[in-house]
């Protein structure tokens, strides 16, 4: 067996090869945009990644496996001998007759790769976010990170699970029987797991290549927009984004190129086969019983895997920081403290003889649930569904934590200041605002003075319990009322109350159904 450094020299010295490969990757690239360009109008992102994922590579199956004498023979430096043999095999003419074996290896092959790439990204994700969660870095998976990620795990992971596959698709170009590529394909882990790894890390180099291009094309794309820039009547983003694509095609080719040629030097046979060695050739052997305790072990790790993710088993930190003395810096903390815990917060009119309830918020942070009531209108979040009237399968409750606060509506701002401490036992604190600017400001978020022409005040207080025990609010009222003198008319009332519960769970609401497929696929991937 030749160095990859040479079978990649080799194999990319060829200007037939490079243009074919060119072409294939150009082919899976253009094929998978068009996708995404007709499906567009229907559907979201999330589905759009979902269908380029699953889109299987008929291009790249049926053109590398055109090309596979070629590259074996270039690997080998035997281009004239070759091209007898091949000739002589008869095999130029039987490729036609192979398309429906190879068009059937393009879609049952990938499946099994997405259905192994999905099972890598489950057995290695897993233990990396659970380490993140653990050392306190939760605040890492927004929701682009939980939503795409899982697309791009099992993309990658696919990419990795087609080099067996692959083998396959090598050794069929090469004329030998599709059985027998099969078995060479299964055998190979066991036959040359050194040249797996190769393959295996050559694959995910090109992935991080490709990252890094997407990356770099597209803060270049925004920077070409923020400057405004024109190419004559064409704007000057088109010149990065053409010249990424031109580099992500050709680092395409080269990986397939590369990846070709490892397969065929690594894991097909020494020489090309012919009509009578074909049939006769004695068959690698494979191991089954190794190979069933390898799917055993695997299946174990995935099913491990995917319950501690189903049943949100993760390191999570409610506890409370300690509560400092300033006033201010012990309302914010106490703020944090309460959005950590699970915990409901009810918004209610004071002024209503029974304290109506006018929002209602409930978190739970530990299995990733929550629920609002407001005006009559109810909805229930969770990390693989949003019900908002009609349930739909998305992350929701990444969706409703994804800014710095939580939608307690109505509850004065954490960012509020000059806050006094007015009352202090060993179970609770009270805090106490009492100048109209900062009441407003805590309670709309804005300026007093700009709000109104005129404004007088009434009346303007607010005050905050906070839990000495648990170190989170227990419940707080605030009172504003303000007429704006030179607006006749104007005026704003609020009397309103507030209510915090801690160690709350969130039930699944009786009038939801049981969780269909695409709910069961977020509480597995959306870890």
């Amino acid at each position: 067996m030749s160095s990859f450094r040479t079978v990649l020299s080799r194999t990319t010295s060829s200007w037939r090869l490079v243009a074919v490969v060119a072409l294939v990757a150009l082919l899976e690239g253009g094929v998978r945009i068009g996708l995404v360009d007709f499906l567009d109008p229907y559907y979201g992102d999330l589905w759009l990644s979902a269908a380029v994922i699953l889109w299987p590579p008929v291009f790249a199956v049926f053109g590398l496996a055109a090309v596979s004498s070629m590259a074996r023979d270039v690997i080998a430096e035997e281009e004239t001998r070759a091209e007898v043999d091949v000739a002589e095999s008869g095999w130029d003419g039987e490729i036609a007759g192979r398309l429906a074996a190879l068009a059937a290896l393009a879609t049952v092959g990938h499946w099994v790769a997405i259905v192994l790439g999905a099972a890598l990204f489950l057995v290695v994700d897993t233990p990396i976010r659970f380490v993140l969660y653990w050392a306190g870095h939760g605040d890492l998976f927004t929701f682009t990170v939980v939503t795409f990620g899982p697309f791009a795990g099992i993309g990658i992971g696919a990419l990795v699970a087609w080099i067996v596959p692959g083998i396959a698709v090598a050794e069929i170009g090469r004329g030998v029987r599709v059985t027998d590529a099969f078995r060479t394909a299964i055998a190979a882990p066991w036959s040359a797991p050194r040249s797996l790894a190769t393959a295996t890390a050559w694959t995910l180099g090109f992935v991080g290549f490709t990252a890094g291009a997407f990356v770099v094309t597209d803060r270049v794309v925004r920077w070409f927009e923020d400057a405004a820039l024109t190419v004559g009547p064409v704007d000057a983003e088109i010149v990065p984004i053409a010249l990424g694509l031109s580099i992500l095609v050709t680092a395409g080719a080269v990986w397939l190129a590369g990846a070709l040629g490892l397969v065929l030097d690594r894991f097909a046979d020494s020489s090309p086969p012919s009509r009578s060695s074909s049939r006769n050739t004695a068959s690698r052997a494979v191991p089954v019983a190794r190979l069933a305790i390898v799917v055993l072990l695997v299946t174990s790790l995935v099913v491990a895997a995917g319950a501690i993710r189903a049943n949100e088993i993760r390191p999570i930190d409610t506890d409370p920081e300690p509560l400092p003395d300033d006033p201010d810096e012990l309302y914010a903390t106490a703020h944090d403290n309460t959005d950590r815990s699970n915990h409901a917060f009810r918004w209610l009119n004071a002024s209503a003889p029974d304290e109506e309830v006018i929002y209602e918020f409930r978190i739970d942070r530990e299995n990733r649930h929550i629920s609002t009531s407001l005006d009559g209108s109810d909805t229930y979040h969770t990390n693989a569904m949003m019900h908002s009237g009609r349930p739909a399968p998305l992350p929701g409750y990444v969706i409703m934590t994804e800014e710095d606060r939580l939608p307690r509506l109505g509850e004065p701002s954490p960012e509020a200041e000059n806050w006094t401490v007015v009352a202090e036992d060993d179970d609770e604190i009270t805090l106490e605002l009492t100048d109209p600017d900062d009441v407003y400001f805590a309670n709309q978020g804005g300026d007093l003075e700009q709000s109104y022409d005129d404004p007088e005040v009434q009346e303007a207080w607010a005050r905050m319990i906070v839990d000495a025990d648990r170190k989170t609010f227990s419940h707080g009222e605030l009172r504003m009322n303000v007429t704006d003198r030179g607006e006749p008319g104007e005026a704003y009332d609020a009397h309103l109350a507030y209510e915090y519960e801690t160690d709350v769970t969130v039930d699944r609401p009786d009038d939801v159904d049981s969780p269909g497929a695409g709910e069961w696929f977020w509480r597995v991937f959306a870890y």
